[in-house]
C-alpha cells in the first residue's frame, strides 16, 4: 500500500499536529482531500480549515474515514478523547500515532488494542530539522514502522527507543530546543556587550550551533572535533578552561535531567 492511499485523521489540532500536517503536506505524501481533523474549539477548527485547505469533521466521522489516526490533545485531554475511542468500539485496523507527552503505552491499551507509536517531535520538526523518537506497541508490523518513519523523515531525524528510555530522551530531544535557544541567547548577549548589534551577534550564535550540530552528526564524536579546534594556549582552550572551572559539563547534565525528572512525574499520571 503507497503512502499516498492512507487516510489521515488529526484529533486534536494545536501546534504540533499543525507542523506534521505542514510537513506532510510540504512533502506532498498524503493527499489534504484525504486529511481530516477535530478539535473542541469550534472557532479555531473552522479558522483552521480556511488556513490549511483540510476539512474539519466529527470526532465519529474522523474515525470511520481514517486509516491513520494521529492523537494530538493536550495530555489533560487524553483520557476524555481515549475514552470516545472506546465507546466507538475503533475498528482493529486503524493504526494510531500519539504524539500526546508523557501518556504510556500501557495507558492507551485500557482503551484501544490497536497498533500505536508513541512519538515525541521537537519544535526543530518546523524547519525539517527536528528530532523524532519513537516507541511502539509490542510487534509493530513491517508496514506500519515503513508509513511512520516516512511520515516523520520528512520532519527530520527519528530514532526509536524502549519506552523506559522515553524520559530521558525528553531531556535531551523534546525539551533540548529549549535550552539551546537559552545558550544561543547567552552567546549573543556576550557579543552584544562587547560591541556587535544584538542582530548580528544572534545570527553568528545561532549558525555557529547549527553548523556545530552538523558537523557532530556527520563526523561523530565531539571531543575528537575538539582536538582539531583547540589548540594549546589558543582562544578555543581559553573558553574550554573556563568552562572546566566552572563546572558547566554536569550543570548542563543537571538541566537535562531536571527535564527528564519532570517528564517521569508526568507520566506516572496516565500508569
Amino acid at each position: 500500500m503507497k503512502i499516498s492511499d492512507y487516510n489521515l485523521g488529526f484529533i486534536g489540532f494545536g501546534h504540533m499536529a499543525q507542523v506534521i500536517f505542514s510537513a506532510i503536506d510540504r512533502a506532498k505524501l498524503i493527499p489534504r482531500s484525504q486529511i481530516l481533523f477535530n478539535r473542541r474549539d469550534r472557532d479555531k477548527m473552522r479558522d483552521n480549515e480556511k488556513e490549511f485547505g483540510i476539512t474539519a469533521t466529527s470526532l465519529e466521522n474522523l474515525v470511520d474515514k481514517s486509516s491513520v489516526i494521529i492523537l494530538g490533545v493536550r495530555p489533560g485531554q487524553a483520557s476524555h478523547v481515549l475514552q470516545d475511542l472506546k465507546r466507538l468500539n475503533v475498528n482493529a485496523s486503524k493504526l494510531f500515532i500519539s504524539v500526546i507527552a508523557g501518556v504510556k503505552l500501557s495507558y492507551y491499551q485500557k482503551f484501544i488494542k490497536n497498533p500505536l507509536l508513541r512519538v515525541m517531535p521537537n519544535v526543530a520538526s518546523e524547519v525539517a530539522m527536528g528530532m523524532s523518537v519513537f516507541t511502539y506497541s509490542p510487534n509493530p508490523s513491517i508496514e506500519f514502522r515503513s508509513l511512520t518513519n516516512l511520515l516523520f523523515s520528512c520532519m527530520g531525524e527519528v530514532i526509536e527507543v524502549p519506552e523506559t528510555m522515553m524520559d530521558i530522551c525528553c531531556g535531551i530531544a523534546g525539551s533540548g530546543p529549549g535550552f539551546v535557544f537559552r545558550l544561543i541567547e547567552a552567546m549573543a548577549r556576550a557579543g552584544e556587550k562587547e560591541g556587535l548589534s544584538y542582530s548580528k551577534a544572534l545570527k553568528m550564535a545561532a549558525q555557529t550551533f547549527a553548523g556545530a550540530g552538523k558537523l557532530v552528526l556527520k563526523k561523530g564524536k565531539p571531543e575528537i572535533l575538539l582536538t582539531q579546534i583547540a589548540t594549546p594556549n589558543g582562544t578555543t582552550e581559553a573558553g574550554l578552561r573556563s568552562m572546566t572551572a566552572s563546572n558547566m559539563d554536569e550543570h548542563f547534565q543537571n538541566v537535562v535531567a531536571a527535564s527528564s525528572k519532570r517528564s517521569k512525574e508526568l507520566s506516572e499520571e496516565y500508569q
